[in-house]
């Protein structure tokens, strides 16, 4: 071989080893530990959602499943869930062993969350969707049509990688011909991002907590359990009118969040609707302010000094990564100015962090099971199986959106994708926590939105819903 040609099949060789590379970087893209795309889903294989304080009979229940042990899997995390009852991930691993042991045809559905990024909100929509998958299930006991259930974390819009794992998750959702539906996604950005690869492939998501008015007739296979941005913006611009005289209002938002803008933004319409001021400050956009705690009080400060001669209420209308700031302006403020707030303020950190300063904050929400009691065994169903009736609207929604998701399935003779698009669009209903589900011709969920006060009790604090909202 001579040398012109052997120098030749040195760059081919180095040629195809990059290309190999590149390949294999695009196609097994992953979490920073390494972790390829594949294994942020699971049936119960593998913990996405470990708990703090991690049991080793969780541990050896799940590693029985990875090694396909799955009498001794059932026998493990059935006894563990007996003294750890309020663990939806593990409630719903066993759920898909039950569905094994039956040896009959079933349906699978995913539900595709931040698990990584929001631990505590994603748990709250995996106890809906394991509570509706358990009734569903005890229905069907002994007979086909069981519901196993594939638990996705899809990363959200992640900070370093935008919406790019989210996209990558729902891809490889939807190349699992056998998976009918997804519960998800999170944050509105999330979800009009994986919106056009789940359209691509005949999918439906239905989401239970995306609210950007951007959704609104944006695909055929989305549909949602929540009400928009515009309703919660109507109902917060209404209270505050027949509560405030002359009401003058500021809004934080960050403008690098879909739903954030799409709420603020609804705020401002409604205000203008009603005749009432809007004040304007640049540094009401929290995404403009520094990355660094220690700089918010005093950035807090400013901004509250400069409204206060000419605003008297305050609206809330942060994404949840930008909750952290949106509670420095409550702190700052000590209930001098009324505020109010977006359905992401509704959070465990908003009472641990606000305390005194969050009492008589008013948040719109989608559900408040306080609010709603009347007429329905779904607080005592809750109760039975985590211990407690206090769910909160994101496990309300979630319960909601997968019961439409099984409904649409069970009322096809043989399932498919696009029957479950047809069923949801065609007049659908069917019961949900505490009234029917129903979709308009948007794909938008009919429904109302629900104020909640924070209120002290005891030497803590709550959400309890405002008579009569």
């Amino acid at each position: 071989m001579n040398k012109i040609l052997r120098v030749k099949l040195q760059r081919l060789i180095l040629l195809s080893f990059i290309v190999f590379i590149v390949v294999s970087c695009v196609f097994n893209s992953s979490k920073p530990n390494g972790e390829t795309i594949s294994e942020r889903i699971t049936f119960g294989e593998r913990s996405l959602a470990n708990p703090e304080d991690v049991r080793p009979e969780r541990e050896r229940g799940i590693n029985s499943i990875a090694n396909r042990n799955y009498d001794q899997a059932f026998r493990t995390l059935d006894n563990y869930l007996e003294s750890k009852t309020n663990d939806p991930e593990a409630r719903i691993f066993l759920n898909n062993l039950e569905v094994e042991k039956n040896n009959k045809p079933y349906h699978v559905i995913a539900v595709s969350m931040p698990i990584s990024s929001n631990l505590n909100n994603s748990l709250e929509i995996l106890r809906g969707v394991a509570h509706a998958q358990s009734d569903w299930n005890f229905s069907r006991s002994d007979a086909e049509g069981m519901l196993k259930v594939a638990i996705a974390d899809d990363g959200d819009n992640d900070p370093n990688n935008g919406t790019k794992i989210a996209e990558e998750v729902a891809t490889e959702l939807a190349k699992r011909k056998e998976i009918l539906g997804v519960v998800g996604h999170y944050s509105s950005d999330t979800s009009l991002a994986t919106a056009k690869i789940y359209k691509d492939y005949q999918l439906v998501s239905i989401s239970p907590v995306s609210t950007s008015v951007e959704l609104i007739n944006y695909s055929p296979y989305f549909f949602r359990t929540v009400p928009n941005d515009r309703a919660a913006a109507e109902a917060l611009a209404k209270y505050a009118q027949t509560q405030f005289n002359s009401v003058k209002a500021v809004v934080f938002y960050n403008s690098d969040s879909n739903y954030s803008r799409s709420l603020s933004q609804e705020f401002s319409s409604e205000l203008g609707r009603r005749n009432i001021i809007l004040r304007e400050d640049p540094d009401c956009d929290l995404s403009t302010w520094s990355k660094n705690p220690e700089d918010w009080p005093g950035k807090a400060t400013k901004v509250l000094n400069r409204a206060k001669d000419s605003a008297n209420v305050l609206m809330l209308a942060p994404s949840s990564d930008y909750l952290e700031q949106a509670l420095e302006i409550v702190r700052v403020n000590q209930g001098n100015l009324p505020v109010l707030g977006g359905d992401a303020v509704y959070s465990e950190k908003t009472l641990e962090k606000g305390g005194d300063s969050a009492v008589e904050m008013v948040v719109a929400i989608a559900w408040d099971i306080e609010a709603n009691e009347t007429g329905s065994d779904f607080p005592k169903r809750s109760y039975r199986l985590w211990g407690t009736s206090s769910v909160n609207w994101r496990t309300i929604t979630a319960y909601d959106a997968t019961q439409a998701l099984v409904k649409a399935i069970d009322a096809q003779a043989q399932p498919t994708r696009e029957g479950v698009r047809e069923e949801l669009s065609s007049g659908f209903s069917t019961p949900g926590a505490f009234k029917a589900v129903k979709f308009s011709d948007t794909g938008d969920y009919d429904g109302d939105i629900q104020l909640v006060e924070v209120v002290k009790i005891g030497n803590g604090y709550d959400f309890v819903p405002l008579p009569d909202s």
